[in-house]
Formats: C-alpha cells, sequence, structure tokens
C-alpha cells in the first residue's frame, strides 16, 4: 500500500486539523490576543513567582513518579522476566490490572483510605498512641505514590519487553565467567537501557501533564492552575499563557522519547536461539514474594478491595445503573467510535512515516507524538478556541467534539502501536506481491492488514481504555445535556455519595476488564483463523 505525495498530504492535514491545529490555536491566543504579538501581557504572566513554583512542583511530581516508577517497575520486570519467582506468570499478568484502573480512581480510593478521619490513620492512630495522623496523601508525596502505583507497569511492560528480545547467548557467556549479579548489572541493564529510558519518559510525562490525580488531592499543579484561570476565574487568556512553558517542557520531553522509541521494534536477531536465562532467587524467594505481593496489592488489590467495601451491599450497584446508565452507554459509543477512528487514522500514519524518507520520516514521526505532551485541560481551551463558532456550531454543539477530543489527545498512541508493528512486517513479502501483480488496494486488505492485527488490535484497545476513562477534555468540552462516565463519577465525588462512586469505579473497571479480556482472546488467535 502505496501513497502517492496527495496520500501524504491529506493524511497529514487530517491529522493536523484533529490534534495540532487547536495547540496553535492556543498558542495565538496567548501570544498575539488582538492579532498581535503582546510582549508585556506575555512578561507579566510568565516571569511571576508563583509561575516558577508551579514549574517547580510540576517538575517534582513528575521526576519523583517517574524515579518511583523505575525503581519498581524494572526490579519486578526482572522479577517476572529473569527469575524463578514462585508464581511470575500469574504476577506479570497482574502488572496489567493496574492500568484499567483510570488514575483518578486511584486518587479517589488513596484519598479515602489515609485521609486524616481514614482507616488506616484511625488504626495507626490507635495502634501507636499518636496525637493526630501520621499520613497524609494530600500533598506532593501522595500525588507521586498515587501516579506511580497508576503508571508503573508502562516501565514493567517496555522493559519485560526488552528482556524477551535480548541476546541470551551474551548474557549466557557473561554469566560463566562473571556470575549472575555482574552478568545482571553489568550486561542486561545496559542492554535494556532504551526500554527503561522510554518506559521513564513515558511516566513523566504523564505525570506532568495529569489533571485528575492533583485535583483530586489538592496539589497545584500546571494542569490544576489552568483549569482553575479558565473555568473559575474566566481569564482565558492567562490560562492560555500558563500552558505555553507546559507544552514547551512537554514537546522536548516527547523529543526524547521520540529519540528513545523510534524506529525500535525491540526484537533481537538472537534472541530465540538459547532457552531463557533465569536465575535461581534461593533464600531471596520469601523477598521477592513479599515484593511482588506488596505491589501488585498496593496497586490493585487495595483499590479494588477499598471500592467494593465503599461500594457496600449489591442495590448500590442498582442505583449508580439508574442514575448513571445513560452516561456509561454514552461513554460506551464515544470510545468505541473515537478508538475505531484514531486506529484508522493510525494505520495511514504508520504506512505515511515508514514510506516517507529521512529527514521527513523523523519530522512527521514527532509529529506524530506531539499531541501527546498535551494535557488534557490545555487541549479542551484550545479546542474551544478553535470550533466554538458558529461555521462549526455543527460539531462544537454535538457529541462528535467529544470524540475529536479522544482523538485529538490519544492518537499518538494509536500510531505508536501500529508503526511498531509495521517495523516487524518484512518488505520482501510485499515486494514479492507486488511482482505477481497484487494491485495496492488488495494488497493492503489481503496482506498488509492481516499482518497489521495485532498492531491494531493493541491500538485500539489501548485507546479505547484512555478515552472510556478520559476526564480532562470532557470536563470542558461536553455540550449541554450530555456526560459520560469519568464527568459522572467526578459529580458524585464532589457531592459525597461515596457508595455511588465507588459503584461507578467498579463498572467502569469491570467493562475495561471484560474489553481487555476479548482483545486478548483475539491476540491470541493465530493470524488466519476466521472461527
Amino acid at each position: 500500500m502505496r501513497f502517492s505525495w496527495w496520500g501524504h498530504a491529506a493524511v497529514w492535514l487530517l491529522f493536523g486539523a484533529i490534534a495540532l491545529a487547536p495547540l496553535l490555536q492556543l498558542g495565538a491566543a496567548g501570544l498575539a490576543p488582538a492579532g498581535r504579538f503582546d510582549a508585556d501581557g506575555l512578561a507579566a504572566l510568565l516571569l511571576t513567582r508563583g509561575q516558577w513554583e508551579l514549574l517547580g512542583t510540576s517538575l517534582l511530581l513528575a521526576t519523583g513518579t517517574m524515579a518511583l516508577a523505575v525503581a519498581i517497575g524494572v526490579p519486578f520486570a526482572l522479577l517476572c522476566e529473569k527469575t524463578d519467582l514462585f508464581g511470575r506468570g500469574s504476577f506479570a499478568l497482574a502488572a496489567l490490572l493496574p492500568l484499567l484502573i483510570p488514575p483518578a480512581v486511584h486518587a479517589i480510593v488513596w484519598g479515602r483510605l489515609l485521609a486524616q478521619n481514614g482507616p488506616v490513620n484511625t488504626f495507626l492512630v490507635g495502634l501507636l498512641e499518636l496525637q493526630s495522623a501520621p499520613l497524609d496523601v494530600h500533598g506532593l508525596g501522595g500525588a507521586i505514590f498515587v501516579l506511580a502505583m497508576a503508571y508503573f507497569p508502562f516501565v514493567t511492560l517496555l522493559a519485560a519487553s526488552g528482556l524477551k528480545t535480548l541476546d541470551r547467548n551474551c548474557e549466557a557467556a557473561a554469566l560463566v565467567q562473571r556470575g549472575p549479579l555482574p552478568t545482571l548489572w553489568h550486561i542486561t541493564l545496559p542492554l535494556l537501557r532504551p526500554q527503561i529510558i522510554a518506559g521513564a519518559l513515558f511516566v513523566f510525562m504523564f505525570a506532568l501533564i495529569d489533571f485528575g490525580v492533583p485535583d483530586i488531592l489538592r496539589l497545584r499543579v500546571f494542569p490544576v492552575e489552568i483549569f482553575i484561570q479558565f473555568s473559575a476565574l474566566y481569564d482565558e487568556r492567562a490560562a492560555a499563557l500558563l500552558s505555553l512553558p507546559l507544552l514547551v517542557l512537554a514537546m522536548a520531553v516527547t523529543a526524547l522519547l521520540v529519540a528513545a522509541m523510534r524506529n525500535r521494534s525491540y526484537v533481537s536477531l538472537g534472541a530465540g536461539i538459547a532457552a531463557p536465562l533465569r536465575y535461581r532467587l534461593g533464600a531471596w524467594q520469601p523477598a521477592a514474594l513479599l515484593f511482588a505481593i506488596t505491589l501488585i496489592g498496593l496497586s490493585v488489590a487495595v483499590p479494588l478491595l477499598a471500592l467494593l467495601v465503599s461500594a457496600g451491599h449489591w442495590t448500590a450497584y442498582g442505583k449508580a445503573l439508574k442514575a448513571a446508565g445513560p452516561s456509561i452507554g454514552f461513554s460506551l459509543l464515544l470510545a468505541t467510535g473515537a478508538a475505531a477512528l484514531m486506529t484508522l487514522l493510525a494505520l495511514f500514519a504508520a504506512v505515511s512515516i515508514q514510506q516517507a524518507r529521512e529527514p521527513w520520516r523523523t519530522l512527521l514521526h514527532y509529529l506524530s507524538q506531539v499531541p501527546f505532551a498535551v494535557p488534557a485541560i490545555v487541549l479542551g481551551i484550545g479546542m474551544i478556541r478553535l470550533w466554538n463558532r458558529p461555521a462549526t456550531d455543527w460539531l462544537y454543539g454535538t457529541p462528535l467534539i467529544i470524540v475529536l477530543g479522544y482523538c485529538a489527545h490519544y492518537i499518538p498512541f494509536a500510531v505508536r502501536a501500529v508503526h511498531a508493528n509495521l517495523l516487524q512486517v518484512q518488505p520482501h513479502l510485499l515486494e514479492a506481491a507486488r511482482l505477481a501483480g497484487v494491485t495496492e488496494l488488495r494488497l493492503g486488505l489481503r496482506i498488509l492488514l492481516p499482518l497489521l492485527r495485532n498492531g491494531l488490535l493493541t491500538a485500539f484497545f489501548i485507546t479505547f481504555v484512555l478515552s472510556l476513562g478520559e476526564l480532562g477534555v470532557t470536563l470542558l468540552v461536553t455540550p449541554p445535556g450530555t456526560t459520560t462516565i469519568p464527568i459522572t463519577i467526578y459529580n458524585y465525588m464532589h457531592y459525597g455519595a461515596e457508595a455511588t462512586v465507588s459503584a461507578l469505579c467498579l463498572i467502569l473497571i469491570a467493562i475495561t476488564l471484560l474489553i481487555g479480556i476479548a482483545v486478548r482472546t483475539a491476540l491470541r488467535r493465530p493470524i488466519g483463523d476466521a472461527r
């Protein structure tokens, strides 16, 4: 499937209109509100002490989350892939589960458990006879902990992927000469460096642009302050200008992420030659097992159990469905439509990137990942600036604007998944089909699409899950009279309806889990099996 120049242009014009145009509009709103550059207003808003404090807090949050996620995610991947840890297969599968729980849900759960009068602090005060609660999740430390529990699987999954494709012959030779620990430190971890860096940058970016967790835990960072300026103080110019330093920082990190992951399929030709090397834990087995159980317990079991206890009697689920049934169906419809649209656009974008020549390939690859750097609140403001006008009221005044917001925010994940799969397709297979006289349309439908099945399914699932739990964009662009599950949960939380909030959170997680099981079943089916 080869594109002509106009095919490439059409793909990236559509991509730009969906994902990049809101950012350009936002920049214009901040730097040139009246059609000309306003240096005085820019200096007044960007050089304040509060601005630097916001930047410092945001960087501390992102850096702390990244450090904690790497500190727990890499050892967990090593235990699951390189040791004889008891139940390692189950632990590896359980590492996926935190991704099915939206970060805001993590924040809701831990905000209750570690509140001043919450069960954990109440227990510790009584046990240790303390005068005041020893733990406080509302603040920088609590936000770092919650975000790390939500996002460490990105580090674990990328590290595990790298461990599965390492050249085991190098490890075997070093193991004979140097022993287990030197081999792990000087051979395995250096070979794993690209995956660890990519996972760390993913977590850093997610923590930097997250709105829900800092908002729930009452931590003032850039996304929260931008939302306050726009929605509470109605100062659109201030919100736009506050977005600029965050955008610059996030786009710089995106460039590093693209450099770490570009053109990497994470496949080694020697990976399958030797049997997997696994280190015997021996006397360290209990400690390793305790670490794995604690990590999965804090990131999965505790949140789920806390939600179950808070929801209480099964009638709470009936009440939640009765109150939020329409929003659940509405959210499923929007998330499915957005995921399908993103997967289709990602297919064309990935093929276009692969066919482009340098330096255009590098530029297109970077542009495809730029929206990942945009906080949801910032994107929402940009979309309001771009689409809230009479000529586009047919779009802005309907649920289509929510679908567009999902696509603008999460399209980089779909492109990344499809492009990674495309890198593993052998070019000579496509060339052989062309030499046999197969048309480009037939080649794309009958050969390329089946080969890209796993990448397309992965892209659909990732974008579906992210869209279903999205809060920031929908808070700003949802038309009157419509609501999604995250907004319903957010509203009920502020009304103090804990049982309803917990029931809705569990319903959201259950839906995501069922979709995940269906996608995993499809991924395990051999290509070409139509049963």
